[in-house]
């Protein structure tokens, strides 16, 4: 199969593999919003039960060739998100890095959808990481633009969070917590990352649409505690829709997204099923000349060891906190450090702190010399042990 993306001079060259994938990543947040609707519905007393069997994936349906821009736009799945995450120099030298990402669930029927928004700013100078969340579950807008009247792809509105994409393929970006928060505009996109080769794969819950822009040049302001800063960098783009279900701890992931300072970008991945074991390890790479090469874990030499652990204070959740990554198709072996230790995003104020996770940057080494190689953004799900959880009926 040949994937042609349009706007784009990207060829790929279709991969099929078999079994789980980085499809999961981000999943668990995004099912806060139906938590959310549910528990908001229902007053009174409430009687715990066990956890509903999700119901089971419609067929998979054979992948339909990515059309880009017009992709970035929203789809008739049960679940979307738009995950932007960057590494951001302010006109006076400060470091600075930051997520931001809205999700979006459909209802049983895909009659009515729901939304949120989580972001973090991390302010490498003073060592401070601030974290942030829509106040709404619902956009005031309505998704996806009508070209001829609005001009854009996505228009979504969250009140305090915002996000727009335009026909050009241009992001804006917003989001504002009290005194605290970031207005971003990106330009187009010059390469795309299509995972798995295709933009496309299937896993035994089901199947899911994923790429990324890896590097998009961004200027705009931080809001830091009140404090203006004007700010310009790269953004990494990840747009995923699908059907797909997981339930938390054990299950998770590690996800990886590297700027390397040789213009490569990397996005790695581990995922681990029920039971909490490693079931996949694999990624993608984009060079500077914007070639993709898949990885594999076997074929590529693709390892991932933890090299060091951190324990929340607030949510008790035992993450991992040091990395060594080796690749040796690409002759590579990296250590990954958390620049700030505590980069964790609370559940709070959508429900249960299972669905808490850590997300944040890190310093990329030479793992023999120790020189600077890039700098990354990590992303670690599953690692909170969860209440039980309490599916709720009207009180009788």
């Amino acid at each position: 199969m040949e994937l042609v993306v349009a706007g784009l001079d990207r060829q790929a060259i279709a991969g099929d593999r078999d079994g789980m994938r980085i499809t999961d990543r981000n999943f668990w947040v995004a099912l806060l919003a139906a938590i959310a609707v549910l528990s908001s519905a229902c007053t009174g007393q409430v009687a715990p039960r066990e956890i509903p069997t999700p119901r089971g994936p419609e067929p998979t349906p054979a992948p339909v060739t990515l059309n880009l821009p017009w992709d970035d736009g929203p789809h008739d799945a049960p679940i979307e998100w738009w995950y932007y995450n960057g590494h951001l120099m302010s006109d006076d030298g400060d470091e600075y890095s930051f997520h931001f990402v809205i999700f979006q669930t459909q209802d049983e029927e895909g009659a009515e959808s729901f939304e949120i928004g989580q972001a973090g700013i991390t302010d490498v100078g003073n060592g401070v990481h601030h974290h942030l969340a829509s106040r709404g579950f619902a956009s005031d807008e309505d998704g996806s633009g009508d070209p001829d009247a609005k001009l854009v792809l996505v228009n979504l509105d969250l009140g305090n969070f915002s996000l727009e994409i335009d026909l050009n393929g241009r992001h804006f970006v917003e989001a504002l917590d009290e005194d605290t928060g970031l207005k971003l505009s990106t330009v187009q996109p010059e390469a795309v990352m299509l995972h798995e080769g295709i933009g496309w794969m299937e896993w035994p819950s089901g199947s899911t649409y994923y790429y990324s822009y890896p590097r998009v040049e961004t200027e705009g302001t931080l809001m830091i505690e009140g404090r203006e800063v004007g700010v310009e960098g790269e953004i990494w783009f990840d747009h995923q829709w699908g059907d797909f279900f997981v339930v938390g701890k054990p299950a998770g992931w590690q996800w990886f997204a590297l700027h390397l300072d040789d213009g490569c970008s990397l996005m790695v991945s581990e995922v681990r099923d029920g039971e909490g074991e490693v079931i996949a390890v694999d990624g993608t790479l984009v060079d500077a000349d914007g070639r993709h090469q898949v990885l594999e874990s076997e074929r590529d030499g693709l390892e991932l060891d933890v090299l060091d652990r951190w324990e929340s204070p607030e949510t008790g959740g035992d993450y991992p906190a040091k990395w060594r990554l080796r690749v040796a198709s690409l002759g590579m072996d990296l250590t990954l450090v958390p620049t700030i230790s505590n980069q964790e995003i609370p559940a709070f104020p959508y429900g249960n702190q299972a669905a808490a996770y850590w997300e944040g940057r890190a310093d990329v080494f030479d793992s023999e010399s120790g020189e600077t190689k890039g700098v990354a953004f990590v992303e670690l799900s599953g690692y909170v042990d969860p209440d039980p959880l309490i599916w709720r009926d009207e009180a009788r």
